[in-house]
This record gives C-alpha cells, structure tokens and sequence, in this order.
C-alpha cells in the first residue's frame, strides 16, 4: 500500500484514540448510580472506533456517535463535554464527504440529507440533556450546547468542503484553458500553413503554366524563327528552377520537420541500392524486376511502395525471412508484388496503417490499386497495379 493510501487510515486512527481520551478524561464521578464508573472507558472506545467509518458512510457514523453520546449524557456525562466530541467529528465528516462524488442535483440532495442529520443529531442529545440524571444546567443555554457545537462542526466541514470543490473547479479550469490555448495556437498554425501554401501553390501553377507556354512557342520557332528558340528555352530554364525552389518551400511548410530533399526523386533504377541496403540489415530479398519506361511520378511511386513492403517485412517477418519483389507488365499496368514467408505481424495488418494507407494513395494518384493480405502458404503480400501512361492513351 501507497504511502498515499496510508495518510487517511493514519488520520482516522488519530481521530478514534483522541476522540476516545477527550471522552474518558470528561468523565466525572456524577455518572448515574447504578450505572459503573469504569463502563465509560468501553463507551468512548465504541465512539472512537465507529469514526474509524467517518469517510465511507459518514450518516451511519453521526447516528452511532449520537447514540451513544447521547446515552452518555442522559446517564450523568456532562453536557457539552467530551460526550459530543464523536458526534462533532461525525457531523464534520457529513459535510465534508457526504454524497462526495457526486454532482448537480445528486449532491444538493446529499447536503440536504446530511443536514437533517445534523440537526436529528442536534435536538437528541438536547432531548438527552433533560434526562433525570443529566448534569445540564436549566438555562436554555446549556441546554443547547452540546447542538451547538454539532451544528458548528458540520458548518466547519461544509465550508472546508465548499473551500476544496472551489480550488478544484479553479484547476480544472486553469487547465482546460490552456488546453484550449494550445488547440487555439495549433489551428493558427496550421491556418497559417495552409495560407501560404495556396500561395505558393498559385506561384507554382503560374510557373508551369508559363513554360508550357515558352515550350510551345520554342516548338513553333524551331523552323519558322530559330534564333529566338535560345530565349525561350532560357526562360524555361530560369522558370523551372524557380517552380523547384517554390516546392521546397511547400514542403518545408506543410512538413516542417522534414528537410529539403535536393537530390533526385528514386525511381525504379534505385531499387537495386534499395536492396543492398536492407540485406545488410539481414534480409534477404530476391528482386526480379522487368525493365520498364516508366514515367518519374509513376517510378517514384514503385519505389516507395517497394521500399515500405520492404521495411515492414525486415520489421515484422522475424529473422531469416526471405522477400521476392517482382515489377513486371501486366496487361495495360505495371504490376508491383511484394512478398515474404515470415511470421507476419503479430496482429492483423489494419487497412487504416498508416504504411498501408501512404501506399494506396501512391498507387491512387495514378489510378491504380493496391491489395495486402496474408499468404495461404504464409507470410504476407502487397500487390500493386499502376495502369501505364501510353495505355490510357
């Protein structure tokens, strides 16, 4: 047990032995006659022990403690003495912990039923102060003391409770602040990105409009005028290196902690590097690839679908797995096929992996298809199908 845990049960045991020597040392000699002196020591113990349930049923322990308080005082105890101490104690905890947890509606009614309980608790040790054998002077006033100081304690436990529930709100609101701050700063943020990307994106479509308009023009020139064919191509020149810095700055914002890629997108001449870098990681893949003239986006796209099924197989297929990759044409597509006979990962692979998902788009953007699955021999598989640019032609 946590040395969290143990604080209360500390606190509850020190409430249960103070409670029980107030009680003893009130006693007097004026105790009813034919009641022992000595049976007070077991009384007060009793009312120590019930606080002991102070915290989890806070009523029952107000109705325990004023019944023997209250027996205490109709027997001689003095009124207002060390009878009520238990009684006060449960009245605090009333306040303080009755219907805790609960809220709105719930709690109202709680704080009402613990209300009543004070003031039932109140007017029976008054009612006991009138027994025969009661010490309780006749003035009202010392009639009333003993519900007095009930009443007071439950007012004490009331505002102490009162006091806890306002600095908790307080917190809570502090924090949803500034959990609201934070989701303010993030949507600024990304309004911002999402600005001057658009800008930048109608940068870039100017820039392109703009040599497919010089390319045409050096087209017509070639024969017609071909001393003006170095300026246009000149102008295309400047033109796409411009449109090339622009995407870097597209992708700088809208991936900010990525860096600027300054060397040539992969195609399908890079797989075999691809390769030799993960067998050193111990895989061992056999790459059958048929060559094809493949446009750069289509190319780049072959290659990241490779090289993702590539590294989930070195991450879930286990040691000694082997892959095949095959890129070949089939039909009016090129056909992509990835395949190992490891284990597989150890859950079901999600069609929302975020792997999975980056690899449909890819094969989307061109028209394609891409399935994953399970092996019936084992192992796992992701095929791809792109259909081919002269065949949609």
């Amino acid at each position: 047990m946590s040395v969290w845990r143990l604080r209360p049960v500390a606190a509850d045991w020190l409430v249960c032995l103070a409670t029980s020597l107030l009680s003893v040392i009130g006693a007097t000699d004026k105790i009813a006659r034919w009641m022992p002196h000595v049976t007070i020591v077991p009384l007060a113990a009793a009312q120590g022990l019930v606080l002991l349930s102070r915290r989890r049923r806070p009523i029952a322990a107000l109705a325990a403690t004023t019944l023997l308080g209250s027996f205490m005082v109709a027997v001689g105890y003095p009124a207002g003495g060390g009878a009520t101490v238990g009684a006060c104690c449960a009245a605090y905890a009333v306040a303080l912990y009755g219907g805790e947890g609960g809220g709105g509606g719930i709690e109202r009614r709680e704080t009402l039923r613990g209300a009543r309980a004070v003031l039932g608790a109140a007017a029976a040790f008054t009612a006991s102060a009138l027994s025969p054998d009661a010490r309780s002077r006749p003035a009202p006033v010392g009639l009333l003391t003993a519900g007095l100081f009930i009443a007071s304690a439950w007012v004490l436990g009331y505002a102490i409770r009162t006091r806890r529930a306002y600095v908790a709100e307080l917190g809570e609101r502090a924090a949803r602040l500034e959990a609201e701050e934070g989701e303010r700063a993030a949507r600024a943020v990304a309004d911002e990105r999402l600005r001057i990307a658009r800008e930048l994106h109608d940068v870039i479509g100017h820039s392109i409009s703009l040599i497919g308009i010089q390319a045409e023009a050096a087209t017509r020139s070639v024969r017609a005028n071909p001393d003006r064919v170095p300026g246009y191509l000149a102008t295309i020149s400047a033109t796409s290196r411009m449109a090339l810095g622009e995407m870097r700055h597209v992708l700088a914002v809208l991936r900010p902690e990525a860096e600027a890629e300054l060397s040539p997108q992969p195609g399908l001449e890079a797989l075999p590097e691809l390769v030799a870098r993960l067998e050193a990681g111990g895989l061992e893949i056999r790459l059958d690839a048929e060559p094809l003239d493949l446009p750069p986006g289509i190319g780049l796209a072959v290659y990241r679908i490779v090289q993702e099924s590539l590294t989930n197989v070195l991450k879930h297929a286990g040691a000694g797995a082997r892959a095949s990759v095959t890129i070949a044409r089939s039909g009016g597509s090129a056909r992509v096929s990835v395949h190992d006979d490891g284990a597989g990962p150890e859950a079901p692979a999600s069609s929302a992996a975020h792997g999975i998902v980056g690899m449909r788009e890819r094969a989307a953007l061109y028209g394609g298809s891409l399935r994953t699955g399970a092996r019936p021999a084992g192992g796992f598989e992701v095929e791809a199908w792109i259909p081919l640019p002269e065949e949609q032609a």
